[in-house]
């Protein structure tokens, strides 16, 4: 039970849990829709895709990225972050998909083969971009402090830039 513990709070296990599930969902998905009712392969990797959205978005925000501030963030801008970043990915996806079955690879190989090439820059975009915490604005973002009020010469750069942002 300890190991479980553990491995439960490492965030790249829980990612990876995340990833895993969406994955099978995916794969039977693609398997029903191309493999048996013979939609063509651009449909199915397609429906397999989106419908695996509820699943990775659901469980990356409810469980992967949760101690991140995931939960606390605005899920409205969390959907749409996530959506464009699946719209990309899915055209990734696609290309990937009919370079590697157009030389040979069996398409249920092909979709893992692919999606582990997406997984590879997802994790960064997820956590730094979809569901950060809303306390992880940019200066634009958070409250400005009126002059005198709460503002110290050493909270910013005089480009606005929070002074422990200057040179990183």
């Amino acid at each position: 039970m300890g190991l479980i513990r553990t491995l439960a709070k490492n965030t790249y296990v829980r990612y990876a849990f995340s990833g895993g599930s969406a994955l099978v969902t995916e794969e039977v998905v693609l398997y029903l829709t191309h493999g048996l009712a013979k939609f063509p392969l651009w449909l199915a990797t397609g429906l397999a895709y989106l419908i695996s959205f509820g699943v990775n978005f659901s469980i990356n925000r409810m469980l992967t990225f949760a101690e991140h501030g995931a939960r606390e963030g605005a899920v409205r801008k969390q959907t749409v972050r996530f959506a464009l970043l699946v719209a990309m990915n899915l055209g990734v996806t696609q290309v990937l998909m009919y370079s590697l079955t157009g030389i040979g690879v069996n398409y249920l190989i092909a979709k893992p083969l692919s999606t582990l090439v997406i997984t590879l820059y997802n994790f960064r975009l997820y956590k730094r971009w979809v569901f950060k915490a809303e306390n992880e604005g940019t200066p634009t973002e958070q409250a400005e402090p009126v002059a005198g009020i709460g503002a110290r010469p050493t909270d910013a750069s005089p480009s606005g830039a929070p002074a422990s942002e200057i040179g990183a």
